[in-house]
Formats: structure tokens, C-alpha cells, sequence
């Protein structure tokens, strides 16, 4: 449930003026952390383990392709992003210690400042290049990992120095912003004399009206019961861009509050979020956690957010630049901002399946799930699901969404299913294994929001073989929609030779209505085809591909996913099995002789999936009333042999030992009324 608190006006200072001094006190008892999963605990004690778009975990740029901070002088930057001289010239931003992982801000070398400049015109920010001179270190899980609710920690040391301005935050792991949460964010100490914010740190909640969709149906008209003051009551509001963003938020006096000194101690700041409320906490260690400020959870901070811990640097003017004789002390390497943990945890799914209590594993609510003693197959929803897994020779079928899964007891007999990933072999699968503390993780990118991982818990890269990874009907990200260093728009035969090639690692192609061949890369390509001449030449072991067609067409060699894209045509999946899908109404998907499945949207009519023997083993998603199942005479000549099967997908039609259809979230009687056999 969504929870905010909506007083009516005459009730709001009221619900206020009692909440003073009671709820939101300092000194408040600590988080609960009885009903949370243990997600992360990095040290950073094995270096930083980059996320390189296959394996690792921490991303340290931005996921937009961009060069960009919230100071117009600084971006965050790495080593890999530039190349030659400039790459070699740029200091060490992210370094690993014995004290934990140094995130530092850098003046800009001139020949590294050069490319920058370039890199940045060339993802169309020209116009702020010119006045980037410096570099700031952050690492984000923006590729990884995101969550709705939990607890998130970070134990930490501040740099000193005007300009300096580290933070630990969560955002919105999709496209968009707001929602976010500033777990902490502090400023730096004053070198020679004090400023107003030594000593201080914020804590903040931002909002907006807007939902996933970009449609106002928000409740931002809210006020914070919990608010120590009238004044801090209601959300301060601004106007951004197109919207206005809203937050509730919080200075914390360290100093004069606990005594502690922030820039020359470790700290721990936390943050327990949860459908009801938003509570922050600080303390010298876990042990010492007390609550410092507690906000109603708003109607926009419902999503998965991903974390992110940064250094930033501004020397743009105003009360918080440094004096330019100052500069070189605050970017001194030792004067980082040092993070000595980071510790992620869920909270554990309310809804509890057993499977020996004889219940479906499928519910597309976050679910915690039991298997029994033998051998099971268990196969939970599009939820944030845990599945617990003790004896048997289990069989795990997941879907990819925007939630990820959590995995216990996974052992060598074990298989897991793996649909709409984006890799198309389980080769694939095991490069992207990686190492986590005592956890390994399969992580599969955002698309271009939203990352997904699998996690499986207590064991090692080292005790998983290809044979337990079973790939069905991949999906490629879509990088191109928002990466400013992809094509903004698909590549055409503008010479008129007739072949269109890519000189990059992946392609994007249309054949703007004429004949032309399109040849393939080693990586993930996109074909949108209109011309019945247009011939597509597509590498054995080139990625996940896909192709969107406007006329009748086979689904060429080695394309994984196709989609239709104009009314009145038919797709027919290629031999080796396909993932045919469409945008538009009245079409018509065929099946071929290998595994094929049909992803049907619910609201376009017209849409007709047609069965023939053999058929191996098929499955259909999203048939409903709009939609035929269309079998041919030599199927439909079987039909006193067809046999009916609950699954917990749904209910499965087997035609033969070898040949089956799976109707996803319909039920037996429904599905035989829908297919004429009731």
C-alpha cells in the first residue's frame, strides 16, 4: 500500500504541532533491521569492482553517456572514458585504501581538459564544455542494483575545503527525476576559518506529481506530521523545468547535536525507508544509530531507486567557492572523501509461499518463497522475489523485469531458467558472473532504467557450469534510446550502394522503404525493415538482435526477437525458435517447428497466434478476448488427444510428447472456452 499523510487543511497544524519534539527528536533508538535481507556489504577490501557493462557492480559515470555533475566547472569522470595521453593524465579519482575508497576531486590537465571539451561536444554539451576544469569520483549501482525500500548505509569520512560537497543518495532507477533521497549530504570544513555549514549535513526527501508514465497523478499536497518545527512541516517547493519538485529536508548539527566531528572521524548515515515512512539516522557506528529526521513516505517514492556515493567540486562563484589560492589544498589526493562501507538490505517480501502447503510459486507481488525437500520447479512473478531453495533437483523460471531476485541454496543440480535476458546463450550467462562478497551476481544492465540482477546467495563464481543456465527468447537493452554516444536515429543507405555496415561494435539500420543488405555486427543490432527485397546478414554469434518488420516476413537466421509493426501482416518465427511480438492490431504470429513465444499487448485487437505441428515447446503471453488461437487442420485433427495441465505459469495444452503450448494467467476452463473445447 502507498502511504502518505493527507491532512485537511484545518487538521495539518494541528497533526504538526503535536508531532513536536516527540517523533522526530534526535535521539530516538536505532533502526530495526530484524525483517531485512542482507542485499551489499562492500569494504571495498578487493579494490573497486567496476561494472563494465558485462560484470562487476559499481558504475562510475553516468548511465546517460554523459559527462555531467550538479556543478558546472566539474564532471565525473574515470579512467577508460578518454583515451591515450588525456587518459594517462588523468589523476587517480577512485583509489582504494586500507582506510577504505577514496573518492576525489581533480583539477583538469590541459591535454586531458582538451578531450573532455571534445567528448562533451560530441554528446551535444557544447555549450557547457568550455567551462569544465576540474573532475569529481562518484560509483552508483545505476547498472546493477535498485530496490523499493530497505535500508541503506554508508560509513564515511568528509573532506575539508569550500567547494567540497559529498553526498550519499538514492534516485529513480528509471527514466525521470525526482524521486530522490539524500541520505547525507555534507559540505566542507572551512581550511582557515569556519563557515555556517561546518560540522552540518542534509537530509532530504524530493518528490514531484508526476508518475512512472509522466502523468500528474501524485498527491504532492502533503505535510510532514513527524516535523520537529512549523516551519519544516511543509515541503519547500521549486519549479524545474517543466514541473515542480517538492522535498522535505533537514540540517543536522553533528557538532552541536552529538559532538562529532565529521571530517576528521568515520561516521555511519542510514536511512530506513519504508511504505510508510522515510527515517534517517546517524551515529559513530550502527550500534550508536539514532533517528535524526523521519518523513512520511510521498505517493512519488514508491519506485526502485539505485544508490550513489559521490564527491562533488564547484568553484563556480558565490558563498560556496574556495578562495583560488585555496584550491590546490582542497583537492589535495588525501583530502578525499573516504567511504569505509556501503551496506544495502530489503525488506523481506510480506507475502510468504510454501511450496510443501501445496501453493503456486507465481505471483507477481514480491513474494518469499520455500521449496520443498524434492525436486521443484518454482516459478515467482515480477515482483522482488526470494526463493529459498533446500533439497531436490530444483528448476528456477524467471522473467526479467525491473525487480530483481534473490536466489538461496542454489546448488550444482539446480537450473535456472533465464526469459527475456539480454544475452541468447548461457555461455553469455557465465561471463557475467560475478563476485560479491560471499554472493555472486548476475548482473544484466539497465534498459536504458531500471537495472536487474540475480543474486545467488553464499557461494562462488567457480561452483556454477553453463548447464545450469537455461537462455529462452532474449531481449537486447535498448541503448539507443537515451545514450547520448549511440545514434540518435537509425542508419540509412544515404550513399545509394546498396549495403549498409556500422563501424561500430553494434548497428542501427532501416532501409528507408528500398532494397538494401544489412550486414550485422559482433554486438546487438536493430533492423527495421520495410522493402520484401531488403536482405539481412546477421552473424551466427552476433548478440541479441532484433528486427522490426512493416511487411509479411520470416524471421531471417539468427535474429532472437521480431516485431511487428504494421496492421495486416504476418510474422512467421525462423526454425530455431523466436520471440514474436507486435505494437500494432491486426496481425498475425506463426509459429514455426522450434520453441517460439507470442508476447500479446492485451489492448490491441486483432491479433491472431497460429499453432502447427510439430511445434516443440511454445508460449503465449497476454491472450485475452482481443485475441485468436488459430491451430492448423493437421493440429486441430488432434484434438481428442490434446491433454490440459495447470502450471504455475498458467495452463499448458500438450498436442504430443513433443509438442506444447503454454497460455500464460489463464486457467483451465477458461482457456478451453476460449478455444472452443468447453
Amino acid at each position: 500500500m502507498h502511504f502518505a499523510v493527507h491532512f485537511p487543511k484545518h487538521l495539518r497544524l494541528w497533526a504538526t504541532i503535536i508531532s513536536i519534539g516527540v517523533t522526530g527528536a534526535p535521539g530516538h533508538s536505532g533502526p530495526d533491521l530484524s525483517n531485512t535481507i542482507l542485499i551489499l556489504e562492500e569494504r571495498f577490501e578487493q579494490g573497486l569492482n567496476r561494472f563494465d557493462g558485462v560484470k562487476g557492480l559499481w558504475s562510475t559515470l553516468p548511465r546517460n553517456g554523459r559527462l555531467m555533475t550538479n556543478a558546472a566547472e566539474a564532471v565525473f569522470l574515470d579512467h577508460g572514458v578518454l583515451e591515450g595521453d588525456a587518459d594517462d593524465a588523468l589523476p587517480v579519482l577512485h583509489a582504494p585504501t586500507k582506510d577504505g575508497l577514496h573518492l576525489r576531486s581533480a583539477r583538469l590537465p590541459a591535454v586531458t581538459q582538451e578531450a573532455v571539451h571534445d567528448y562533451m561536444h560530441r554528446t551535444g554539451q557544447g555549450k557547457q564544455a568550455q567551462r569544465v576544469r576540474y573532475a569529481s569520483a562518484e560509483i552508483t549501482t545505476s547498472q546493477t542494483w535498485a530496490q523499493t525500500y530497505g535500508y541503506f548505509e554508508i560509513v564515511a569520512r568528509f573532506p575539508r575545503g569550500k567547494g567540497r560537497w559529498p553526498a550519499f543518495w538514492l534516485t529513480h532507477a528509471g527514466l525521470g527525476w525526482p524521486p530522490e533521497i539524500d541520505v547525507v549530504e555534507a559540505y566542507g570544513a572551512g581550511l582557515d576559518q569556519p563557515t555556517p555549514k561546518d560540522n552540518t549535513f542534509n537530509t532530504a526527501v524530493f518528490f514531484d506529481a508526476r508518475d512512472r508514465n509522466m502523468e500528474e497523478t501524485h498527491e504532492v499536497n502533503i505535510t510532514n506530521p513527524f516535523a520537529e518545527q512549523l516551519k519544516n512541516a511543509v515541503p519547500k517547493s521549486k519549479e524545474r523545468g517543466n514541473t515542480t519538485v517538492y522535498n522535505f529536508w533537514r540540517l543536522v548539527d553533528a557538532q552541536g547535536e552529538f559532538k562529532a566531528n565529521i571530517y576528521d572521524d568515520f561516521h555511519t548515515y542510514a536511512v530506513m525507508w519504508s511504505p510508510e515512512s522515510i527515517v534517517f539516522y546517524f551515529g559513530k557506528d550502527r550500534d550508536s544509530l539514532r533517528e535524526v529526521y523521519r518523513t512520511p513516505t510521498p505517493d512519488d517514492v514508491h519506485d526502485p531507486m539505485f544508490l550513489i556515493a559521490n564527491d562533488q567540486f564547484t568553484a563556480r562563484g558565490g558563498f560556496w567557492s574556495p578562495r583560488p589560492n585555496a584550491i590546490d589544498r582542497v583537492l589535495d589526493p588525501q583530502n578525499a572523501f573516504v567511504v569505509q562501507s556501503v551496506v544495502v538490505r530489503a525488506l523481506s517480501p510480506e507475502t510468504k509461499i510454501s511450496l510443501a502447503d501445496g501453493a503456486s510459486a507465481f505471483d507477481h507481488r514480491s513474494t518469499e518463497v520455500f521449496d520443498t525437500l524434492g525436486d521443484d520447479y518454482i516459478a515467482p512473478g515480477d515482483g522482488f522475489d526470494v526463493v529459498h531453495l533446500t533439497g531436490g533437483r530444483d528448476q528456477i523460471g524467471l522473467t526479467r523485469s525491473r525487480f530483481n531476485k534473490v536466489i538461496s541454496g542454489f546448488g550444482p543440480d539446480d537450473i535456472v531458467t533465464l526469459e527475456g535476458y539480454p544475452f541468447a546463450s548461457s555461455a553469455s550467462a557465465m561471463k557475467r558472473l560475478t563476485q560479491v562478497g560471499p554472493d555472486v551476481w548476475l548482473p544484466t544492465g539497465a534498459d536504458p532504467g531500471d537495472p536487474h540482477t540475480v543474486i545467488f546467495k553464499e557461494t562462488t563464481v567457480e561452483a556454477f557450469s553453463p548447464h545450469q543456465f537455461d537462455v529462452k527468447w532474449p531481449v537486447p537493452l535498448d541503448h539507443w534510446r537515451v545514450n547520448a554516444l549511440k545514434p540518435s536515429a537509425a542508419l540509412s543507405d544515404t550513399d545509394d550502394d546498396g549495403v549498409l555496415n556500422s563501424d561500430g561494435p553494434e548497428a542501427w539500420y532501416t532501409d528507408d522503404g528500398a532494397p538494401v543488405r544489412m550486414v550485422g555486427t559482433a554486438g546487438s543490432d536493430r533492423y527495421f525493415v520495410t522493402h520484401p527485397e531488403t536482405v539481412i546478414d546477421e552473424p551466427v554469434d552476433g548478440g541479441v538482435d532484433e528486427i522490426i518488420s512493416r511487411i509479411d516476413m520470416v524471421v531471417p537466421a539468427n535474429i532472437e526477437r521480431a516485431i511487428a509493426q504494421a496492421q495486416g501482416i504476418t510474422l512467421t518465427a525462423r526454425p530455431e525458435g523466436s520471440r514474436l511480438e507486435t505494437t500494432v492490431k491486426n496481425v498475425t504470429l506463426e509459429g514455426s517447428v522450434g520453441n517460439d513465444l507470442f508476447v500479446l499487448p492485451q489492448d490491441l485487437a486483432n491479433v491472431r497466434v497460429r499453432i502447427d505441428l510439430p511445434s516443440a515447446q511454445d508460449q503465449l503471453r497476454g491472450f485475452g478476448p482481443n485475441h485468436s488461437l488459430l491451430f492448423s487442420d493437421a493440429l486441430n485433427a488432434t484434438r481428442a488427444d490434446w491433454r490440459f495441465r495447470d502450471v504455475p505459469e498458467g495452463t499448458q495444452i500438450i498436442f504430443s510428447d513433443e509438442d506444447s503450448l503454454l497460455v500464460e494467467g489463464i486457467g483451465q476452463e477458461a482457456l478451453r472456452q476460449m478455444i472452443g473445447l468447453s
